[in-house]
């Protein structure tokens, strides 16, 4: 499910609401924070399956827009490479 749509619809609706330096510090701040949650997911290899942390490890991953591009988004553990 693609939630683009509906945020394409709420931003008509609430956007006409706020005065354009409101609008223009919410997008700067937003896109800081994805910004870094994408560095900290480069960072931060992906834990293991139990772990407490997972979860915010795969909202960071989230946010961060990582999903199926870093190499850490579905391996928990590296893949050794083998010489031919």
């Amino acid at each position: 499910m693609d939630p683009t749509p509906y945020l394409a619809v709420a931003f008509q609706y609430v956007l006409p609401f706020l005065p354009a330096q409101w609008a223009a510090g919410l997008s700067v701040l937003g896109s800081f924070l994805v910004s870094l949650c994408a560095v900290i997911a480069f960072f931060w290899p992906r834990p293991a399956v139990g772990s407490k942390l997972l979860p915010l490890y795969l909202v960071i991953n989230t946010v961060g827009l990582n999903g199926k591009h870093a190499a850490n988004a579905t391996a928990t553990v590296p893949q050794q490479k083998t010489l031919p």
